[in-house]
């Protein structure tokens, strides 16, 4: 009897001692790869890569850019209306999801004819929901949104994300600013907005950003109630480059500038010479990109 139990604790000794050697030898194989000569590495930290579709960017007329990723395109601040100029370019695309970012109700930045034209039935305008009872939609569905709250084009996909942040209108009017992301980039529209002081907040959120789309041209309004009081409604060149620079930007790009139908409608001279003069100065790189021209970042 003694020899059978020793026999079978020297079995469950000999039992346990393989384990405890198949379980070292397991570990070992999938913490390092010392069985192959290479040196040991955390799987936790290892990622499979993803494709990440390209960001491309079109400059529109005046103030508007159309931004494609994947299946989803958004217009942002385009308009069609004659009244703003003659260098109007289409609305077009052959995206699935098709999409509009306001930034306010303005003629020259909202233009809900021209949108649901390029949109179609299924197409939406985004916007601030301070900034919708402004303007009439006309048949298009219409999202509004509060600050900072992330927007996903197309809804399935997800590839482009925009959120609404500050803006200063000068007009007095409701008006926010875009920040888009998609394909690894992210870029903000800053619509006209004036001079204001919430840059650094941007920027520590949401900063540094591949490009951004600053209006330069200064501009008065002198009509009606509104009277010259000698400050800009709109960035200045100098202002656009100092916001541009606060941003964190890796590429400005000038637009709102160029006005030649208001006669009460007053930019400062020379926009475009004096906004590259100023980021030559300051070191901010900056791109001009004419209408109808894409950007590549």
């Amino acid at each position: 009897m003694q020899s059978k139990v020793s026999h079978i604790a020297a079995r469950r000794q000999f039992l346990t001692a393989g384990a405890t050697t198949l379980l070292a030898a397991s570990t070992s194989a999938i913490f390092s790869d010392t069985a192959h000569g290479e040196a040991p590495r955390d799987l936790r930290s290892e990622e499979t890569p993803k494709h990440e579709p390209v960001l491309k960017i079109q400059r529109l007329a005046w103030a508007g850019i159309k931004i494609e990723c994947g299946d989803a395109a958004l217009f942002v601040d385009a308009h069609m209306d004659p009244q703003y100029g003659t260098d109007n370019i289409e609305l077009s695309t052959s995206a699935g999801s098709r999409s509009a970012l306001i930034t306010h109700h303005h003629g020259d930045h909202c233009d809900p004819g021209a949108l649901k034209l390029a949109m179609g039935p299924k197409g939406r305008i985004v916007c601030h929901r301070e900034v919708a009872p402004w303007f009439d939609p006309q048949g298009i569905q219409v999202q509004t949104v509060e600050l900072h709250e992330p927007v996903f084009f197309s809804r399935l996909t997800g590839q482009l994300v925009a959120r609404a942040v500050p803006a200063a209108d000068g007009l007095g009017h409701p008006q926010f600013s875009w920040i888009i992301d998609g394909g690894g980039k992210r870029i903000i529209h800053c619509g006209d907005t004036m001079w204001h002081g919430r840059w650094c907040d941007i920027a520590r959120a949401y900063g540094p950003f591949d490009a951004a789309f600053l209006p330069i041209n200064g501009f008065r309004q002198v009509e009606g109630r509104w009277v010259d009081s000698g400050v800009p409604m709109s960035l200045t060149p100098e202002q656009a480059t100092s916001a541009a620079m606060i941003l964190g930007v890796r590429l400005v790009v000038p637009i709102h500038y160029g006005s030649t139908w208001d006669k009460n409608y007053f930019e400062v001279p020379d926009p475009e010479a004096n906004f590259l003069g100023a980021v030559k100065a300051r070191g901010v790189p900056a791109k001009v990109v004419r209408p109808g021209e894409f950007l590549e970042l």
